[in-house]
């Protein structure tokens, strides 16, 4: 007669601020399982929702916190072997699961729809879960984003037999460089866009290329692929999913949904043509094209799914802003600030077109804050051509997270790059900095927008402290 394997029972979280994590925390916790973690002292905007989730954390690393021995530790893929209590979980041979591994174990008791993509992740996964939420389909989901309105928190376990996951291309680990994506056994999936990102595990698009095509792959010939074929990479994946069903979306008029009569003002509106017919008008409060295209991949989905069109419409038409993304702060002297996550040259194309469009007469001011050194030394020359479209322009120093302490480049390239298209720009070393320089001089013919993904957003927070 076999053991019996002990039943898993309390789970530690090595890293537990980070979103994806604390998202994570409090699934477990739903299900069941005793949770605790530890992460560094800093305070994250994930602080609030693991203290309400009752959720105990170690402030700091220490190898001693793994004494009472947890069935299993999740790793974030911040922190790798040298993490003292990583070293620890190996010494005293406790099982140890990467994020993904312990979120695609609870993903396969559910049909899965994963949402991918260099841009769009976290808004169009917010958008389909807000769907089939309102639908009253009761959907499982994991968003990679503090908070959603409209939802309780960002990941949650529901009644529904769909689980939607924001499907992120980035390393399991530091040990382990495959996709945390691979990990997700899902049955449908939305493709919104492929380009290079992440150059410390990717060091080409191709490359790129390869981990969602391997994503694809997995999809069963029974499930769907929807994809936006305004990307070449992205419209060379269909081309090769010659045995699977893939809906098409975009603006290109060879889409299976193509956006059209696309109009910007206090609101985005848009038509979408299908083989059918006419959808719309389609009425958002999200700005941008790349918002209409997030739309437009959501409800091709939630069709696919069963949701009726008008309940799709009249749902699209209520949804703001997930946390970070075109989030509105509040006024400063007449200004109006706003917080996004854009990290990428492409992502902030995006936004300064977006706010352009639609604060037509502003003064559009960019406060960026450059995330990770490879990601800003890889893109040093399209940083520069992207931030050059800004009214106004303030630099901070390079956030480092996590990931990585060092690194070849420093702000200065950054500026010396930039000069190349304008010098009317300004440099401010620190947070503080920052806002006492934007404190005396924004007025109401200014839009602020506070942009990157380190903790750009806390000059609001100082200005409101003034």
């Amino acid at each position: 007669m076999t053991k019996k394997e002990k039943p898993i029972k309390d789970l530690y979280f090595i890293g537990i601020k980070g979103v994806a994590m604390t998202g994570l925390a409090v699934m477990a916790k739903k299900l069941g399982f005793n949770v605790s973690g530890s992460d560094v002292p800093d305070k994250f905007i994930t602080d609030e929702v693991l203290h309400k989730n009752n959720i105990a954390i170690n402030e700091g690393f220490n190898a001693q916190n793994l004494d009472q021995k947890p069935d299993v530790v999740i790793i974030s893929a911040a922190y790798g072997a040298q993490n003292p209590e990583v070293k620890a979980a190996k010494t005293k041979k406790i099982k140890s699961l990467s994020m993904s591994e312990l979120l695609g174990s609870f993903i396969a008791k559910y049909e899965g729809v994963g949402v991918a993509g260099i841009h769009g992740k976290t808004t169009t996964t917010s958008l389909i879960t807000l769907i089939l939420k309102n639908a009253g389909f009761s959907p499982s989901y994991m968003i990679g984003t503090g908070h959603v309105p409209g939802l309780d928190s960002s990941s949650d376990i529901g009644d529904g037999k769909f689980f939607i996951v924001e499907s992120d291309e980035y390393k399991k680990s530091d040990e382990d460089l495959s996709p945390k994506f691979l990990d997700y056994p899902v049955k449908h999936a939305v493709i919104t866009s492929i380009e290079l990102d992440h150059p410390d595990v990717f060091s080409t698009a191709e490359e790129v290329y390869g981990a969602f095509y391997k994503f694809v792959l997995k999809i069963p010939r029974d499930g769907s692929i929807v994809a936006c074929t305004d990307w070449p990479l992205v419209r060379r994946l269909v081309s090769r999913m010659v045995d699977r069903k893939v809906i098409t979306y975009g603006f290109a008029a060879n889409s299976s949904y193509q956006i059209t009569d696309f109009k910007e003002g206090e609101q985005t509106e848009f038509k979408i043509r299908t083989k059918d017919g006419v959808i719309g008008p389609i009425t958002i409060s999200l700005p941008g094209r790349h918002n209409a295209l997030n739309a437009t991949a959501a409800l091709a989905m939630c069709l696919k799914l069963g949701v009726s069109e008008q309940k799709i419409i009249e749902t699209l038409s209520k949804i703001r802003s997930p946390e970070r993304r075109f989030e509105y702060l509040g006024e400063f002297n007449g200004a109006k600030f706003y917080d996004d996550y854009a990290h990428h040259p492409t992502a902030i194309d995006y936004l300064i077109e977006s706010a352009k469009n639609r604060f037509e007469g502003k003064n559009i001011i960019v406060v960026f804050q450059p995330h990770t050194y490879s990601r800003t030394g890889k893109f040093l020359k399209e940083f520069a051509k992207s931030l050059s479209k800004a009214d106004q322009l303030l630099l901070l120093n390079i956030w480092a997270s996590a990931r990585e302490k060092s690194g070849y480049v420093t702000i200065k390239d950054l500026i010396v790059e930039l000069k190349k298209y304008r010098n009317d720009f300004e440099y401010r070393s620190t947070i503080d900095e920052a806002a006492q320089f934007l404190a005396g001089s924004v007025s109401e013919k200014d839009v602020v927008l506070l942009v990157g993904a380190g903790d750009v957003y806390k000059i609001f927070q100082k200005l409101n402290d003034k």
